[in-house]
């Protein structure tokens, strides 16, 4: 037999779920951008920080992911040395996953080899990797200054 007390009320769970949705209060903007900053240097720490604690982990662990699989197909990180011009575009793409990046450049990984059949596979996952950490840098900011939930 279990007890009606024991069980959560459909009304409890519901306000639970309608509270979480609420925006935070707005932050002064320069708190904004320092959690922005610390969001693009490291994946996910700009919801953590704002107490968004199981989202900041999934996108953390989705761009680490996504950084380490591009790696590990022979993708290649582009730096400031450029055969065409356009290049600069990828290079803004690797940079956007911050931290793994600089770290991987140091390193001198992503060096990239043309000859793998995963090369090409690889370059895009280390640039949507990047790309999808600026995006996820642009929703801590919103959260940040309560526009957002």
């Amino acid at each position: 037999m279990t007890s009606n007390e024991d069980s959560p009320s459909f009304d409890s769970v519901q306000s639970t779920v309608r509270d979480e949705l609420q925006p935070t209060p707005p932050i002064p903007t320069a708190a904004a951008v320092a959690i922005s900053a610390g969001a693009w240097l490291i994946p996910g720490l700009g919801h953590i920080l704002l107490k968004r604690w199981i989202r900041g982990l999934i996108f953390m662990a989705c761009v680490v992911a996504m950084f380490l699989i591009g790696l590990a197909m022979n993708g290649k990180l582009y730096g400031t040395e450029f055969e065409i011009p356009l290049q600069i575009f990828a290079l803004i793409a690797n940079l956007g996953a911050g931290l793994p990046y600089l770290i991987a450049k140091y390193m001198g990984l992503g060096i990239g080899v043309m000859t793998s059949e995963s090369y090409d596979y690889g370059t895009t996952f280390l640039w949507v990797g990047g790309l999808l950490n600026f995006l996820i840098v642009l929703d801590a900011f919103d959260i940040a200054k309560g526009r957002k939930p």
